[in-house]
């Protein structure tokens, strides 16, 4: 079963994977200080917001519904390309944070609970 350590390397090593894969960088966002501690946190996030206090803590957050429609985002950001320096920004730690968001749940997908489909709202 995934831990807090297992989600945050895990939400570092695919920050730094798709910060080194993106070809439209942002000078902070891109930054090799910033990526993997911005992956770290995006990467425990779920649990932040749902702690892990009993065995069905997972709800919306950690939800089918949230994992599929933060994919659609992902790839919408990553298509997108801005011109203003605010813009690049903004989307750089979108799939930064994104994709170690979505790490989490792929990860906890892959457990015997899984995801629910919705959850509690």
């Amino acid at each position: 079963m995934p831990n807090a350590k297992t989600h945050m390397l895990l939400g570092g090593g695919v920050s730094v994977t798709a910060a080194l894969l993106d070809k439209n960088k942002h000078p902070v966002s891109h930054h090799i200080a910033i990526v993997p501690v911005v992956g770290a946190v995006m990467g425990k996030l779920p649990d932040i917001l749902e702690p892990a206090f009993h065995s069905n803590h997972r709800q919306f957050l950690h939800g089918v519904t949230v994992l599929t429609l933060l994919s659609a985002g992902l790839l919408k950001a990553y298509w997108w390309s801005p011109e203003e320096p605010s813009e690049k920004l903004i989307r750089g730690l979108m799939l930064i944070g994104g994709v170690a968001y979505l790490s989490h749940l792929i990860c906890d997908a892959s457990t015997p609970k899984g995801l629910p489909l919705l959850g509690k709202l």
